[in-house]
């Protein structure tokens, strides 16, 4: 009994602290976007690619190391659009290098979101976003099959936030050898593709902006 209520105090506490973690979460991750995107700017990506990723190469693998880590942060406290720390790593590693370094950083970290809500459920799962999040996705817990197809979708086609969904699929009855195919069949191929297209706009506004 006492461990009942033990846990039901655990979770109001949670919830108190919610709303503030993931308003400060979202103050810190607009003013790192911002940042994020002046500096790239400023450094002339676009004018001399090569000379930014030289200097990142003179800092030898500690470069890769710390981005494969800031990157498994991201997923699991969610910061920054995923979207972003992607086209920053492809920009300073280059396609090759900065794609297996976003992907598998994007993977170690989705595969802990899911291991983390199968643990600890859905208090967990609801600590790091927004209720209207929460209460939009969360029904799909009891879905099944539809889940799954669901699954698969959201990692294919942009605009679902992934991170929250891997932590949802730790809630369902879904298997870790079907989370782990479906990630890898999915998801890096279209994180490759929409890295690139990504890339190639702000390239497009950059010059537009040079030309005016």
């Amino acid at each position: 009994m006492k461990t009942g209520v033990g846990m039901t105090h655990l979770k109001k506490t949670l919830i108190n602290y919610q709303k503030p973690i993931v308003r400060i979460t979202s103050i810190v991750g607009i003013i790192l976007l911002i940042g994020i995107a002046f500096l790239i700017f400023e450094s002339g990506f676009f004018n001399n690619p090569d000379r930014v990723q030289n200097w990142v190469e003179g800092f030898g693998s500690i470069a890769p190391l710390a981005f494969l880590g800031l990157t498994y942060v991201q997923v699991v406290i969610p910061v920054l659009p995923g979207n972003v720390s992607t086209v920053v790593g492809v920009m300073l590693f280059g396609i090759g290098l900065g794609s297996v370094l976003n992907i598998v950083g994007i993977f170690i970290g989705s595969l802990t979101n899911f291991l983390l809500a199968r643990r600890f459920g859905r208090g967990f799962a609801s600590y790091f976003v927004k209720q209207e999040t929460y209460d939009k996705y969360i029904g799909w817990v009891n879905k099944g099959k539809r889940f799954e197809r669901f699954f698969w979708i959201s990692l294919v086609f942009p605009g679902f936030p992934d991170d929250f969904i891997c932590l949802i699929a730790g809630l369902t009855k879904m298997p870790l050898k079907k989370f782990v195919f479906y990630f890898l069949l999915c998801k890096p191929i279209t994180l490759f593709i929409y890295t690139l297209f990504a890339i190639y706009g702000m390239q497009f506004f950059y010059d537009l902006i040079q030309s005016i």
